[in-house]
C-alpha cells in the first residue's frame, strides 16, 4: 500500500467518525475509471465528456462554464490524472479562449444555439474560473514539473489583474466578476464575495509581488464585514464611494447559492493564516444558525435580519463541512455528514455501489453538477485528499512532498 493510499485511507477513518446532458455532436461520455475516490469517479461518469468537455445540467441545454472547466481541472490534479487534466485543457483552450489561453480569458459559457450548433455563447470571461483555472495552472507545474502549464498561468494572471481588478474609491482593490457589465453607472460597481478565495490570493502574490493580490485579501474581509452584519454572506453586492457597500433590487442582501462557496473557501483556509480568525468571525451566522439546531442549512438567507426561507440542497452540506472543523464544531459537522449519508440516491447503472453520493438540488434527487462539486470539495478536504499551506499552495494527498497532516 502506497504511502499517499496509507494518507487517504487515515483520514477517510478519521472523517467516519463524524456519523457513527445532451453532448456536442460526435462526443461521447468518458468511460469509467479506477480510482480510490468514488465521488470523483462518479463525477466523470456523469459529467465529464471524453473529449474534456464538462457538462453542467442546471439547464436543459446541458451547457458548459468556465467554472466547470476550471473546477474539473483542479480536481484531476487532486486525483493525480494527468492526461486527462491534459484533455480537459485542450478542450477550454479550444473551445473558450480561441484556440489560445495564452493570449485571452476563456468565455463563461459554451453550448447550443438557437440554429442548433455549439459555440461559444458567452464570450465575457467569469472571474471566479479564472481565478480557478490560473491557480491550478500554476500547482500543476510545481506538482508535475510542467513548465508549459506555469507559462499559461503568468499569462493568465496578466490578463486578471488587467481586465478583472478595480481599484474603487475610498476602498481600495477589489475583483471584478467579469471584465464587462459590472460597472453599474459612473461611481458604482457590482461584486460576488463567492469569487474570492484567499489561498489563491496568496499564491498569486508569490508569482506576482507587484500585484494587488495581498490587497485583495485582505479587502476580501473587510467586505465580508461590511455586507454581513450578521454572519451571513451575500450572493451579490454592490460598492460605491458614496454609499459604501450596500445592496439594491439587483443584488439584494440575500445568500444562497453562490455564498455558500464563501463558507466553503473560508473553511478551506489554513489555520495559520493571519486573516483566518477575522474572516471566520465575519461569516458566524450560518454556524450560529445550525447550532440552534437547524438540521440544515436554509437555501435562501437575507444577510440584514436573519430571516432563512427553504432547506438548502445536500451540497450545502458538503460545502459547510470544513468551515464547520474550522470552528471546532464537531458535533455539527456530524450531523451535516449524517444528513448526506441519508440523502444518498440509488446507483446509476453500472456504478460500484456507494459511488453516488447525493448532491441534488432537485426535488426528484437527481444528481446535480454544482452540487457534486461542492461536495468534492468539502468530503475531499475532510478526508484529507487535499488541503492548502499557509502559503496558499495545494498539498494533494499522492504528492510524496505533502505531510501527513495538516
Amino acid at each position: 500500500m502506497s504511502v499517499s493510499r496509507r494518507r487517504v485511507l487515515a483520514w477517510a477513518a478519521a472523517v467516519a467518525c463524524l456519523g457513527a446532458g445532451a453532448p456536442a455532436a460526435g462526443a461521447e461520455t468518458a468511460p469509467r475509471v479506477r480510482s480510490d475516490w468514488p465521488q470523483w469517479r462518479d463525477y466523470l461518469s456523469q459529467f465529464v465528456q471524453a473529449d474534456g468537455r464538462v457538462i453542467d445540467d442546471q439547464h436543459a441545454t446541458r451547457y458548459t462554464t468556465s467554472e466547470g472547466q476550471a473546477y474539473t481541472l483542479f480536481f484531476c490534479l487532486v486525483a493525480n490524472d494527468r492526461s486527462r487534466f491534459d484533455t480537459l485543457l485542450a478542450w477550454t483552450e479550444r473551445h473558450l479562449a480561441g484556440g489560445d489561453l495564452a493570449a485571452r480569458l476563456p468565455g463563461w459559457r459554451w453550448g447550443r444555439r438557437d440554429d442548433g450548433s455549439w459555440s461559444l455563447v458567452d464570450a465575457n470571461p467569469a472571474a471566479d474560473a479564472d481565478l480557478w483555472l490560473t491557480y491550478t495552472l500554476f500547482e500543476a507545474a510545481r506538482l508535475w514539473s510542467e513548465a508549459r502549464y506555469a507559462a499559461i498561468a503568468h499569462a493568465l494572471l496578466r490578463r486578471i489583474r488587467e481586465l478583472e481588478t478595480v481599484d474603487l474609491p475610498g476602498f481600495g482593490w477589489m475583483l471584478l466578476p467579469a471584465p464587462a457589465g459590472f460597472r453599474l453607472g459612473a461611481q458604482t460597481w457590482r461584486f460576488n464575495p463567492s469569487y474570492l478565495a484567499i489561498h489563491q490570493l496568496r499564491l498569486f502574490a508569490r508569482h506576482d509581488p507587484g500585484g494587488p493580490w495581498l490587497d485583495l485579501a485582505a479587502n476580501t474581509v473587510t467586505m465580508l464585514r461590511a455586507t454581513a452584519p450578521l454572519g451571513f454572506a451575500p450572493d451579490w453586492v454592490n460598492y460605491s464611494a458614496e454609499a459604501g457597500w450596500h445592496a439594491d433590487a439587483a443584488s439584494p442582501a440575500e445568500g444562497s447559492h453562490d455564498a455558500i462557496r464563501t463558507y466553503l473557501w473560508a473553511g478551506l483556509l489554513h489555520a495559520h493564516d493571519p486573516l483566518r480568525p477575522a474572516l471566520l468571525r465575519s461569516l458566524g451566522g450560518m454556524r450560529d444558525w445550525l447550532a440552534a439546531g437547524q438540521p440544515a442549512p436554509p437555501l435562501r438567507v437575507r444577510t440584514d435580519r436573519g430571516a432563512a426561507a427553504g432547506t438548502g440542497p445536500p451540497g450545502f452540506s458538503a460545502a459547510l463541512l470544513p468551515y464547520l472543523r474550522s470552528f471546532g464544531e464537531t458535533r455539527l459537522a456530524q450531523r451535516q455528514m449524517a444528513r448526506l449519508r441519508a440523502a444518498t440516491v440509488a446507483p446509476s447503472a453500472g456504478a460500484d455501489a456507494g459511488a453516488n453520493a447525493a448532491f441534488s438540488a432537485s426535488a426528484d434527487a437527481r444528481p446535480n453538477y454544482y452540487d457534486r462539486v461542492l461536495g468534492l470539495f468539502g468530503q475531499g478536504a475532510l478526508e484529507g485528499r487535499f488541503r492548502f499551506d499557509r502559503h496558499g499552495a495545494l498539498q494533494a494527498a499522492w504528492h510524496p512532498a505533502t505531510p501527513s497532516r495538516p
